[in-house]
């Protein structure tokens, strides 16, 4: 192993890197948690002892030197390896710490009635479940495994295809309380609750409606917040399967209809639906729960336990009917719509 050369301030370098990167001496400060002028005071000693600038400055704004861009690419990567190394040994010494990144609405309506049973398996680990729509830095944020709601296809990483998804109409007891709802166009008159991204009209078109996308009511960005709402008789949701289904196990909703669409995001400013497919559904708009791992593998025993747990509970809650006794649960619902999901 070769002995390094000289090298300048790190301390430096590290917030020298981040101005660079960033191009801006305040945002860097904001991501270091320091303030605008020890950015501004270390970049000048790094200068002073490098010999040449880094930066052009022009009042409030800077540019990089050509060898400011240069230095910039071998720090970055410098300070990407150490902190990759680092992280991997952190979790690779502390063998009973697991740390899991995922969205809001899948960490509450999905894996936190359930993660009680692996926690009641390895009483002696530490389970740190992270609920965010933030994309997770492996090395940053130390997280051992992400899941994530996407279109797949993700670069620098290791992803599995954990679970399919599909949409389809949920709503209170209470709600129809007097009320039939025989077939799909039996929903005219009743408050359609709106996700963003997650439009009604493919599933409009699976269910043979000529109605157009629903623009008024109430409209919620969070797609559990989606299902509570259903559940506390608001109106009718376009649910995922997977946020609803215990819910309907519990009877606290309905799924009127056998018509389901395959979940899907639109793209922004898109309908997310094709006039070739008779469905509506844009089959390249398919979004699926993915198992996101560090690209190189650090594996300890209890992730690779709770993987496990994880594919056996999909499993499980795929082959488990969604409704009590096989039905709706209610005499005013009819389930002779039970034709097979578009």
């Amino acid at each position: 192993m070769e002995r390094p050369g000289r090298l300048p301030s790190l301390s430096g370098l590290r917030m020298f890197e981040a101005a660079a990167r960033l191009g801006s001496f305040s945002r860097a400060a904001d991501e270091l948690f320091v303030t605008h002028g020890a950015v501004s005071h270390q970049i000048r000693a790094l200068e002073e002892q490098l010999g040449f600038p880094l930066f052009l400055r022009q009042g409030r704004q800077v540019s990089l030197t050509p060898p400011g861009a240069e230095l910039l690419q071998s720090a970055n990567a410098a300070l990407r390896q150490l902190s990759d190394t680092v992280s991997t040994l952190r979790r690779r010494m502390n063998r009973n710490r697991l740390s899991v990144s995922t969205m809001p609405s899948f960490a509450g309506r999905w894996l936190a009635p359930r993660i009680g049973d692996f926690i009641d398996r390895h009483p002696d680990a530490e389970v740190i479940v992270s609920a965010t729509n933030e994309l997770a830095d492996f090395a940053r944020d130390a997280v051992d495994v992400c899941i994530r709601w996407g279109p797949g296809g993700y670069s620098g990483v290791r992803a599995e295809l954990l679970m399919e998804d599909e949409l389809f109409p949920v709503l209170s007891p209470t709600l129809v309380a007097n009320r039939r709802i025989a077939e799909p166009a039996d929903l005219a008159g009743l408050p359609l609750l709106r996700s963003e991204g997650e439009d009604w009209l493919p599933w409009f078109r699976a269910a043979g409606l000529n109605w157009p996308e629903p623009s008024t009511g109430l409209m919620i960005s969070d797609s559990a917040l989606v299902v509570q709402a259903a559940i506390e008789g608001r109106g009718v949701a376009l649910a995922r399967r997977s946020l609803a289904a215990l819910a309907l196990r519990a009877g606290r909703l309905l799924r009127p209809f056998m018509v389901g669409i395959p979940a899907a995001q639109a793209p922004p400013g898109d309908s997310g639906c094709s006039f070739d497919d008779p469905s509506g559904f844009d089959a390249r708009a398919r979004w699926h729960y993915w198992i996101v791992l560090p690209e190189r593998p650090a594996d300890t025993p209890l992730l690779t336990d709770f993987l496990a747990w994880l594919r056996a509970e999909v499993a499980a809650d795929l082959a488990e009917p969604l409704c009590p006794q096989g039905g709706p649960v209610s005499p005013l619902l009819s389930a002779s719509l039970a034709r097979p999901a578009g």
